[in-house]
């Protein structure tokens, strides 16, 4: 798994220099960039890495932190976001907070605060990388069925036998009928190519992989005439 990136923007160099030294000193394995301002980072960082984000909340001229924090929000970026706050800014790190901000720091702190908060950070930062990668693994396996592999996976899943969908998929795309021995065949390469034995487990798997929405739209969808139908 590649390492992580903790990306500090601040306005003070001396800042930046230090938690970087800081970041090298107790967080093994991390990259680290540093920006001296939001705009900086906007345009320099990958805003879908997946990462720290040690963000200082009151930085003149140009964006605050939270200016910064917001346009992530609306990318949706996967960065674990840590604010640096002096006096007079807490209320609105709170509020960040709230609205998905990972922790903040006191910008006058101790060494081992701001290593015990990036430290926490940099974990959920692995684990959401962990979690992503295992989605974008669900899917690839998921895109190599055909549609009416995952039409059957659909309904077999939630516990119908090939009969019953056999009838409902015929019924709902009249101009295309299915058998039910076809289905059995769709449900057993579906099965081989998601590596499930079952339907409580093809369930499972869809369930995990955040897959049950795109399952159930690909019900709508007309099989065509395409040769393995």
């Amino acid at each position: 798994m590649s390492p992580l990136t903790v990306y500090i923007v601040d306005d003070e160099e001396a800042v930046r220099r230090q938690i970087a030294d800081e970041v090298h000193l107790h967080l093994p394995g991390c990259a680290v960039r540093t920006f001296s301002s939001g705009e900086a980072f906007l345009d320099g960082a990958n805003l879908q890495a997946h990462g720290v984000l040690v963000l200082d909340q009151k930085m003149t001229p140009g964006m605050s932190g939270s200016e910064v924090f917001d346009r992530l929000q609306k990318v949706q970026s996967p960065l674990c976001v840590v604010f640096l706050s002096a006096n007079g800014t807490i209320p609105l790190v709170v509020e960040k907070m709230q609205m998905g901000a990972v922790s903040w720091l006191d910008k006058w702190g101790t060494v081992q605060e701001r290593v015990d908060t990036l430290t926490k950070a940099q974990s959920l930062a692995r684990e959401k990388l962990v979690r992503w990668s295992d989605l974008q693994s669900g899917r690839l396996r998921w895109e190599r069925l055909t549609l009416r592999e995952k039409q059957v996976l659909a309904q077999a899943a939630v516990g119908k036998s090939s009969k019953e969908i056999a009838a409902h998929l015929s019924q709902r795309h009249f101009a295309f009928p299915i058998g039910y021995r076809v289905v059995e065949n769709h449900r057993a390469r579906a099965f081989a190519k998601l590596d499930v034995t079952s339907a409580p487990e093809a369930l499972l798997f869809l369930n995990d992989h955040d897959l049950l929405s795109l399952a159930q739209d690909s019900l709508n969808q007309s099989p065509g005439l395409a040769k393995d139908e």
